[in-house]
């Protein structure tokens, strides 16, 4: 057969080499891996938003912020309202108290919870366990998350000094000032993860036990964003305090 009268085979049936082969398995397997971290992200962003957001409907129901008899409403409502949980007396997970940032919008508004362990943050903000409630002498100190689980604290970096920090309890309003916080630096106020002195009752001495003297305040968050090597936190001193 001459040159000319060879048929050649056509590429989609040629053979690939060992090489060509290893490159193609190898691009796969970074676009699936590719795929996954989209979903993930997808997931993180949006579907453990829901679920936070859920648990936050049924905490502000529990925490009964509402009127007995919303407006719009007709008639005398005449079921027996039980009385609000006092912020002491919160079962683990449960309904807190409810927190006002404005420096995160005047619609940011989310109910805490009592405890930090992550259970309780996919819920929302979580009180620590072993600080003072609002309004009592020491160090009422919250925790938040950063990015997932509808993200209350994503804005932390922006708060300053002079911001003011909103708690709600079934007693009172209580208002506090920051005296210490980010001030815009994506890095601002950061410490160690396991730093714990940002939330004893007094921050200022050496020692965890010592006598608070003030009534104070302490946002905490990861940093990074996405990470959890740090912590970033805000504090302040309480300015007011309403009976509700």
């Amino acid at each position: 057969m001459t040159r000319r009268g060879r048929r050649r085979m056509p590429r989609q049936q040629q053979r690939r080499g060992p090489v060509a082969t290893v490159v193609g398995v190898f691009g796969e397997l970074l676009l699936t891996a590719g795929v996954l971290v989209v979903l993930f992200i997808v997931y993180q962003l949006f579907g453990t938003g829901v679920q936070t957001a859920q648990a936050q409907d049924e905490l502000l129901e529990q925490f009964q912020i509402q009127p007995e008899n919303p407006e719009g409403s007709e008639g005398e409502d005449d079921t027996v309202q039980p009385e609000p949980v006092a912020p002491e007396e919160a079962d683990i997970g449960d309904a807190y108290a409810v927190l006002r940032i404005p420096r995160f919008g005047g619609s940011w508004e989310y109910v805490v919870v009592q405890g930090t362990e992550e259970s309780d943050l996919k819920r929302g903000p979580g009180h620590y366990l072993d600080t003072a409630n609002p309004g009592e002498m020491g160090n009422f100190s919250v925790a938040g998350h950063r990015a997932g689980h509808g993200q209350p604290f994503a804005a932390f970096p922006e708060l300053r000094a002079g911001d003011v920090v909103e708690v709600q309890t079934s007693e009172a309003i209580y208002t506090y000032e920051l005296d210490d916080a980010p001030d815009g630096d994506q890095d601002g106020n950061r410490i160690g993860a396991s730093d714990t002195q940002v939330v004893w009752p007094n921050p200022e001495a050496d020692d965890p036990n010592a006598e608070a003297t003030e009534e104070r305040v302490t946002l905490t968050t990861c940093w990074p964003r996405w990470g959890s090597s740090h912590r970033m936190y805000a504090t302040g001193t309480l300015v007011s305090a309403e009976e509700v």
